[in-house]
């Protein structure tokens, strides 16, 4: 075994954040009669962007990431309160990404032509980091609208990446198209800069012909106000519950979905509260009608798990963090929950420690952290078929997140299932071994 530390560069943002969608495109009513494209009117104060796209085989199932660029110069500041997504038929799903301004995303973007794609996993996984999410939906039309105060903040000439997945399951080609609407305002109606948060529980596994639930829970590390939360799972998603994890209604249940696609989003009537240490509980529900067990994976013959929150800052002058969460391990009352201090993934066993240290070829105080922390995680990788695949490819190829999509993209597609138990692995290297160990070139 070679470069075990370079797992938590495969930690991609595997879903679809799916924030105040709707199907149908009526809703707005700027611009009747203009020209429409993918159900989206050009907004009479704002800007619409295309993608160029590309042509998807019959039974083709894969994913594009596409450089585009927003009009005007870098003197330009747009202040955005409405985002709309227009999607091509049999998409399984669009993310709308844009480059930090500075950041390591617009370095690499700046080389590259408008209309470069490539096959990736994420954004991230093909373009490296340094991105914020701007949008998506699993649906022909959706949009974001955001609260009186609360809104985005975009530049000229700024990237951005349309990453689009298709599933075409007819017997002839189709067009995979994309676009989004920014509606603008003006700069002071936008004092809250909002994002979305993703709680993504990657335990999930249905055997063939059964129903499994997993529960999982999440909190956030600081002071938020919640727009809304959004379930997203994929065909075999039947209900999904939420329920208030701390504070004075800690265990309410509040919302239940009982449709993949027509029942995604919960509004708060006003922004909810939630303080630190205090998220949600939610409860994914699923009937496996498949030869195949559907675990957590990128592709549309896989499965997820997640709840999305479009969140902002709950105390003026604060930046809002990072506040993902990624559920890797099972507690003994069954719910998932993050790694923690106090929760940390099963210890391997002496025999596992052993095998992962004979096996390493990294530096003596990395492999001491990565076998005895994470030997169990990686043991499970090793010991399933499809996650021991893509981790071989990682391991012989030393990919790093930007190329690992397209280097190892045979193996990944083949054996996407097993990207839960990567993810655990590269989530446990992450949090326990980014200290002693080299994540970012390799050895």
């Amino acid at each position: 075994m070679t470069r075990p530390a370079r797992l938590a560069l495969l930690v991609p943002a595997l879903a679809l954040p799916l924030a105040g969608c709707s199907s149908d495109p009526s809703k707005d009513d700027s611009g009747k009669g203009a020209e429409t494209y993918l159900g989206l009117t050009q907004p009479e104060n704002g800007f619409q962007v295309r993608s160029i796209g590309r042509e998807v085989k019959a039974g083709e199932d894969v994913e594009y990431c596409e450089v585009a660029e927003l009009p005007g110069d870098p003197s330009v500041t747009y202040y955005v309160n409405r985002l709309e997504f227009g999607n091509g038929e049999r998409s399984h799903h669009l993310i709308v990404n844009a480059a930090e301004p500075g950041g390591a995303g617009e370095a690499t973007l700046a080389d590259l032509p408008i209309g470069h794609s490539v096959p990736c996993l994420a954004t991230q996984s093909a373009y490296g980091d340094g991105f914020e999410f701007t949008g998506g939906v699993q649906v022909p039309y959706g949009e974001a609208k955001f609260p009186e105060g609360v809104g985005r903040v975009y530049h000229g000439g700024q990237r951005i990446v349309f990453d689009y997945h298709y599933y075409n399951t007819t017997e002839e080609p189709v067009a995979a198209r994309s676009a989004v609407n920014f509606h603008l305002v003006e700069e002071e109606d936008v004092k809250h800069i909002a994002r979305v948060v993703m709680f993504s529980n990657y335990t999930i596994d249905t055997p063939p012909g059964e129903s499994r639930s997993f529960v999982g829970e999440c909190h956030y590390n600081q002071d938020v106000l919640v727009q809304n939360v959004t379930r997203h799972t994929h065909r075999w998603g039947t209900d999904f519950k939420v329920w208030y994890a701390g504070g004075e209604k800690d265990g309410q249940e509040f919302w239940k979905s009982e449709h993949f696609e027509e029942d995604v989003d919960f509004p708060f009537e006003q922004p909810l509260l939630r303080r630190a240490g205090e998220g949600f509980r939610f409860q994914c529900d699923f009937r496996n009608t498949e030869k195949h067990a559907l675990r957590f994976g990128p592709n549309a013959t896989d499965e997820m798990c997640i709840l999305f929150s479009t969140a902002w800052e709950a105390k003026d002058g604060e930046k809002l963090a990072d506040q993902d969460c990624s559920i890797v391990q099972v507690d003994d009352a069954g719910v998932g929950r993050p790694l923690s201090a106090d929760a940390e993934y099963r210890a391997p066993t002496a025999d596992e420690i052993q095998a992962c240290t004979e096996a390493s070829t990294m530096e003596p105080s990395c492999t001491t952290c990565a076998c005895g922390t994470c030997g169990g995680a990686i043991a499970d990788c090793i010991a399933d078929a499809d996650c021991a695949v893509i981790f071989e490819c990682v391991q012989r190829t030393g990919c790093s997140q930007a190329d690992c999509a397209s280097v190892c993209g045979e193996e990944i597609n083949a054996h996407s299932s097993g990207a839960g138990k990567l993810i655990t692995l590269g989530s446990c290297m992450g949090s326990s071994c980014s200290d002693v160990c080299t994540l970012s070139a390799p050895n």
